[in-house]
């Protein structure tokens, strides 16, 4: 048992609200309430800069906004709304249970509007943010309870599901759901609710696991400090909308449930709890909040637990609020087909992570990392400023005089765009891809000591293959006369799987003396076995001598999914190569970045023993 230390507590003072900062004995220990102000209904959502925001139920007026880095620590923002912003529908009505989403590259804040007794007059309403912190400007409601045709209608939770959104909502009148428009600002016209549990719950939320969809609610009393009775429920189904049985089969549809979490001595009304959040470690975290017994008068304040899965079933320790555990972890930086860039005494890393562009992190050693640094949100390239508007992957940053480059994939093409800065913007004057015939990914750019630029690239024609082409001057497009096949994936560890459609992908070329090195992945990238070797030739072009076996792979390295990188020297003139692996032993993704160091001897490039690491912030 680790041995406590000193509390030390911190405090900070707003004029709308305190600041919130955790109590925390040690590095590695938090104490409950992380938020020890009034905060209830918590939403969270971990927004592209890094950061977690919280909002919650206005006991701060206009819903208060905190903002994380990793569940503990906690600092007031400010608020959603405004007295001139807030929303006018329901004039008597309060903001309640608000639920936090990015839905099209816009923050999108759905909440209730409701006042103690107006069962007929409340409802669910939506507003926008360009920005987590705000300002949100309001749409009005999505509907009331007396034109839906359900009663009581608040506690919305907005889900996405085999490419359709829905909001499931509703009180201790019945649970239900319905499907939105495509942009989540309306309902889909024609759409009728659906119940999908009975009158024992209010403060929907669905989570997806292994398979299963989950439903969470609380039962009980939430608001009657000490005698509140509110307590965690949920049970579980195959399907979105049901049926949900508890463990014994018993159907939710007829008031039937087990219990999550529920008060104890310590802290009563255990409830409305917030999304689940899943740390490096793979470990699910709830937030939710409850009344402290020793202070009821604080309000409704917020609390964090690990949730375990067992036998296919959500469990907290103790079925109540813990007083002391150890942090959630989240200090690995969590991208895929990495890449990093060495500039002025500083290395720039890129990579696959989000649907609208590529976060940039920086270090001026390797060890650790800060960001995302990028400009624009913590993006160095986003969506709407060069070409693509899905598929963001793979990226490669050099430079060439005073102009940065960033060529990348997107809609399963390649493109290249220009900033000033290796934080970006990086842009394009007209949004254009690289022209191509067939479908191509995954770009390296390599230049040659004679002056010529070379684009090795993937090209998708029977399989991953990977070519090369010269590139023209203007380094945006390839001589396509030059354009030959690399290689290919082939029987062995290259293909674990026997594939029909066989995956060699990920190029890096490097030139020592005057041989070419040619360092790529095989496999699927979510197969265990996914692993790098590399090739050997005279020529840019070719031909390609494959090196026996594997130089990274899980064998070696002990983590499963290892590859897709790019070898570089670092600032001691070492060999190393930043790649990615899979989540854990049973997730691929999101995949985290590592990087091993290699030698290069008479047989040679062969791992360095030990060298592997994980990167983090």
């Amino acid at each position: 048992m680790k041995e406590f230390k000193a509390i030390a507590i911190a405090a900070m003072l707003t004029v709308a609200a305190p600041a919130a900062v955790a109590v925390a004995d040690c590095d590695d220990i938090y104490r409950n309430p992380v938020i020890p102000n009034s905060a209830p209904d918590p939403t969270v959502i971990r927004a592209k800069d890094g950061y977690f925001y919280l909002y919650a139920t206005e006991d701060v007026r206009n819903v208060p906004i905190y903002r994380s880095k990793d569940l503990v620590e906690w600092v007031f923002l400010g608020t959603a709304f405004t007295d001139d912003s807030r929303p006018k529908w329901n004039s008597k009505g309060g903001i309640w249970a608000p639920d936090i989403n990015y839905i099209n590259g816009k923050y999108v804040l759905y909440y209730s509007k409701s006042e103690w007794g107006g069962i007929l007059t409340c409802g669910i309403g939506v507003a926008t943010a360009e920005r987590p912190e705000g300002p949100f400007t309001d749409h009005g409601s999505l509907f009331i309870s007396k034109e839906i045709g359900v009663v009581n209608s608040i506690d919305q939770f907005y889900i996405e599901d085999e490419g359709h959104k829905y909001l499931f909502w509703g009180s201790f009148c019945g649970i239900y759901g319905i499907e939105l428009s495509a942009d989540g600002l309306s309902v889909m016209p024609g759409a009728k609710p659906r119940q999908v549990a009975g009158t024992f719950m209010e403060g929907t939320y669905i989570h997806k696991h292994d398979g299963y969809y989950y439903l969470f609610g609380s039962q009980g009393t939430c608001c009657e400090g000490n005698r509140s009775t509110y307590r965690i429920t949920y049970g579980r189904s195959k399907s979105l909308f049901g049926p949900y049985v508890d463990k014994e089969g018993r159907p939710l549809l007829e008031n039937n449930y087990d219990v999550l979490i529920h008060g104890d001595e310590r802290v009563a009304g255990t409830g409305h709890n917030a999304e689940f959040v899943t740390d490096d470690n793979d470990n699910d975290w709830i937030l939710y909040h409850g009344f402290k017994r020793s202070d009821a008068g604080a309000g409704r304040l917020v609390w964090l637990d690990r949730v375990e899965w067992i036998d296919g079933w959500p469990h907290v320790a103790g079925n109540h609020p813990s007083e002391a555990s150890e942090k959630p972890v989240f200090n690995t930086i969590s991208l895929a087909d990495p890449t990093i860039f060495f500039d002025n005494g500083t290395y720039y890393l890129y990579g696959t992570s989000l649907a609208d562009g590529f976060k940039v992190y920086t270090s001026k050693d390797l060890k650790t990392w800060e960001g995302p640094a990028g400009v624009s949100d913590g993006l160095a390239l986003k969506r709407g400023d060069a070409f693509g508007t899905q598929g963001f992957w793979a990226p490669q940053v050099f430079k060439r005089g005073g102009t940065y480059y960033m060529y990348y994939t997107a809609n399963e093409h390649l493109a290249v765009a220009e900033a000033q800065s290796p934080l970006g913007p990086f842009r394009q004057k007209k949004l254009s891809m690289v022209p191509a015939k067939v479908k191509e990914i995954d770009p390296f750019v390599f230049f040659d000591t004679d002056g010529k630029a070379y684009l090795y690239h993937v090209r998708l024609m029977d399989g991953n293959r990977i070519y090369v082409a010269e590139l023209n001057k203007d380094l945006k497009s390839m001589k396509e006369n030059t354009a030959r096949e690399c290689i290919s994936a082939e029987k062995g560890w290259e293909d674990t799987a026997d594939a029909a459609w066989k995956v060699c992908e990920g190029p890096t070329v490097v030139k020592i003396d005057s041989t070419y090195y040619l360092f790529y992945s095989c496999n699927d990238f979510r197969n265990k076995d996914y692993a790098v070797g590399y090739a050997t030739a005279k020529s840019p072009l070719g031909p390609w001598v494959k090196h026996k076996n594997p130089i990274i792979s899980r064998q070696l390295i002990g983590a499963n999914g290892t590859g897709h990188g790019e070898l570089f020297k670092d600032n001691d003139g070492d060999w190393a190569y930043v790649f990615h692996t899979h989540r854990s032993n049973d997730r691929v993704v999101p995949r985290k970045a590592a990087i091993v160091k290699l030698r290069l001897g008479k047989r040679g490039f062969e791992l360095v023993e030990g060298s592997f690491r994980y990167l983090s912030k």
